[in-house]
């Protein structure tokens, strides 16, 4: 049987805002989108030289729109009103931006964990959705983690992983309460890039514990968002992209 190959939507003439693009995954999503046709807007906080470099690397987008750069700390929930309303109407909205740290870190900590990972996706996806043109529909995607679809009732959630645990479930809310016009689903990445506090050696024995034996490419991460941001049918989806790892908790 002949292999059908795979191709990309055409996204000429819409905009993604993408939080966290400047590096890594997100600078991969922004790419991914990018080569579709979409004009991106970069979110980062601190990475303003990388954001800035990636912006200036992707492929222009049709006139008249262009790719931006858009600074923002996600632990002032303020600001992220701010920044969606300067921004203005989007078609789709990539909530990767994330904060891992670890579990006796003090409560203000956790607090701006819990900011970055919930608070922050979930008034970007309200309040672009309340200033949707009324003849577009806005769409939304959260990235989530594997880890968190992989745990035994029997091991305990890190805090990292609690907040990832609520945005999966915001996720399907948001869906039913903003439909029709609005979608919003979700990505969980298996181990793609270690957290930038335990550096390589944080994921180097993970890959071949998994069914498929092997990292996950962050391009198929890419790819994963690109057709749920894009896809008219699909709402309340969370779709693993980890080799396997979410099966890892699940019995036969």
């Amino acid at each position: 049987m002949e292999e059908v190959p795979v191709t990309m939507p055409d996204l000429g003439g819409r905009r993604v805002l993408i939080t966290g693009a400047a590096q890594r995954l997100g600078a991969v999503i922004a790419r991914a989108f990018a080569e579709c046709g979409a004009a991106v807007v970069a979110h980062c906080f601190r990475s303003k030289d990388e954001a800035e470099k990636l912006i200036a690397s992707l492929p222009p987008c049709p006139a008249p729109f262009r790719h931006e750069v858009f600074f923002c700390d996600l632990t002032n929930l303020y600001a992220v009103r701010c920044m969606a309303e300067t921004v203005g109407p989007v078609d789709y909205l990539v909530n990767n931006a994330a904060m891992w740290i670890r579990g006796d870190a003090p409560q203000a900590e956790l607090d701006r964990q819990e900011a970055v990972n919930v608070l922050a996706p979930c008034k970007l996806i309200r309040v672009f959705a309340r200033i949707r043109p009324p003849d577009r529909e806005f769409s939304a995607v959260n990235i989530l983690d594997a880890a968190m679809l992989s745990l035994s009732a029997s091991e305990p959630a890190t805090s990292y992983e609690a907040t990832k645990a609520v945005l999966r479930r915001d996720t399907l809310a948001l869906a039913r309460k903003l439909a029709p016009h609005v979608r919003v689903n979700a990505v969980a990445p298996g181990p793609v890039f270690p957290p930038r506090e335990l550096g390589d050696a944080g994921m180097k024995h993970i890959p071949s514990t998994l069914p498929l034996e092997r990292p996950v490419d962050p391009l198929d991460v890419a790819r994963a968002v690109v057709l749920l941001a894009s896809a008219p049918s699909v709402t309340g989806a969370v779709l693993p992209v980890d080799c396997g790892q979410s099966l890892l908790s699940q019995q036969p």
